[in-house]
């Protein structure tokens, strides 16, 4: 009886083992999985930084270069804004003319590689599309009657009944 029980001791601690063996292993695994997602947390951070300090970077030096170009084509645009006033003071006012007063004023604010932009025109061509001749289903019916089609080719044509173009031909030829 004992050696009975010795047996099943000795299985179950056998079992128990072999379990906590698994167990440690799915941990580990676990473990080194964390580990890498960390890793790569810290690696994509560290990129997001470097990729933000650029951008502002960027920023910056665009920033400068638009404050030191802003500089240069207000004087420009001044001198062209005198010359226009100039020539409209000789000249009726007219809606091109007020156009253009405004593209001046605009463009005061305008960087250096944008002044012309304003100067641009849109053109739009607005255009109806050839609507094709719709013949109404009966004078087809009529038509593809006199041309020597059956009431059953001419319903299959029009997709229609047959019922329906057999009274639409006795209504029309009396």
């Amino acid at each position: 009886m004992t050696a009975i029980l010795l047996s099943i001791s000795l299985l179950l601690h056998v079992v128990a083992f072999y379990f906590i063996a698994v167990l440690y292993m799915k941990y580990s695994t676990i473990k080194e999985l964390s580990d890498t997602q960390k890793k790569m947390i810290e690696e994509t951070e560290q990129a997001m930084t470097s990729f933000l300090i650029e951008m502002k970077d960027e920023n910056e030096r665009l920033l400068q270069h638009l404050n030191s170009s802003s500089e240069h084509p207000q004087q420009r645009n001044k001198s062209v804004m005198l010359e226009k006033k100039d020539l409209q003071q000789n000249e009726i006012p007219s809606k091109e003319s007020r156009r253009n007063d405004l593209i001046v004023e605009r463009q005061e604010d305008l960087p250096d590689y944008l002044a012309a932009a304003n100067l641009v025109e849109d053109i739009i061509e607005i255009t109806n599309a050839p609507q094709e001749k719709m013949i109404p289903f009966e004078l087809e019916a009529i038509n593809l009657f006199k041309n020597g089609h059956t009431v059953e080719q001419i319903a299959k044509k029009l997709n229609k009944g047959k019922i329906e173009i057999e009274l639409l031909l006795k209504f029309r030829q009396k």
